[in-house]
């Protein structure tokens, strides 16, 4: 279990260096929308930079598979979100985003979250396979939830020029997508568990890497959208703490996977994760100034062309 934290770590870095390289080539490029995907999947396959940051942040999520197959999603999942306190870190030097001392308060917070995760490991049995019914059903209940809150950001974000929540709703929804890709990743994982001699056999004859694709596409477009409308600071851990949340819920629930026996490393389990949870309500609801460095032409405005 210490290897798979340890590459979870290194996973979880990459991964957000990546978010930070997308949002740096976001701003020199043109607006986004999606009621133009078309343009929008040119725009972004065309550009060199978000390419390197879509690299970057690929290599963590390809770290990220091996780590489930090596530890419990209520254990990977707090990890990943660790590496938000580096995002934090990056965007204030590499983006010249103000850091607030809600967003410092929430990295304390997600310190203590990894803390107590830490402390709660115990050797356990990981869940390897679910129902595909159960699987699309959950997945078609998310979807429609991920949805429903990148409309309410659009139109939050037409009615005030302030734009209050949209930064939350946007992080939310593509939250909820990329957790839905996530339990699709879990599953793979249980294929390189279980037997990796036929890892790829196994993987391509399953539902799994077809609904990550869907998934994970869908939640990219919403994500990039939302990451060029607002601070990475606010959209990035937003959306990192919701699809984090999510995948655990979720994928505790539909791969069966234990939580700890021995009562109190399940309450610092629990304890863990709920911290990690406190960290959304921690972010800024508003985005009070624009961003130093960015060049305002190249930000979509409220209203949705």
């Amino acid at each position: 279990m210490f290897y798979g934290i340890v590459l979870g770590l290194i996973a979880t870095v990459l991964y957000n260096a990546g978010f930070v390289l997308e949002k740096r080539a976001l701003q020199n490029l043109p607006p986004l929308s999606m009621r133009r995907v078309g343009r929008l999947v040119w725009v972004l396959a065309t550009s060199k930079a978000w390419l390197t940051g879509f690299l970057v942040m690929g290599m963590g999520m390809a770290c990220q598979i091996v780590v489930m197959s090596l530890v419990p999603l209520s254990v990977a999942q707090p990890i990943q979100l660790a590496g938000l306190a580096l995002l934090v870190v990056f965007s204030a030097v590499f983006l010249g985003e103000r850091t607030t001392q809600r967003e410092w308060a929430g990295l304390g917070v997600l310190a203590l979250s990894l803390l107590l995760v830490c402390l709660s490991m115990e050797p356990t049995r990981l869940g390897l396979h679910a129902g595909t019914g159960e699987m699309l059903a959950v997945v078609g209940g998310t979807v429609f939830l991920g949805l429903a809150a990148f409309g309410t950001a659009v139109r939050s974000g037409s009615r005030s020029g302030r734009r209050p929540a949209p930064g939350l709703l946007y992080g939310g929804a593509s939250g909820l997508l990329y957790g839905a890709a996530g339990l699709q990743t879990k599953g793979v994982s249980g294929f390189l568990a279980e037997d990796a001699h036929h890892f790829v056999g196994r993987t391509l004859a399953s539902p799994y890497p077809y609904l990550y694709l869907t998934l994970s596409g869908a939640g990219l477009l919403l994500f990039q959208t939302a990451l060029q409308r607002g601070r990475a600071s606010i959209v990035v851990p937003v959306s990192s703490v919701v699809g984090s949340v999510y995948t655990v819920l979720a994928g505790t629930a539909v791969f069966g996977e234990p939580l700890p026996q021995d009562p109190v490393r399940l309450v610092l389990r629990s304890a863990g994760f709920g911290a990690a949870i406190v960290v959304v309500v921690l972010m800024p609801h508003h985005e009070e100034q624009p961003e130093p460095s960015v060049n305002v032409q190249s930000l979509v405005p409220d209203r949705v062309p």
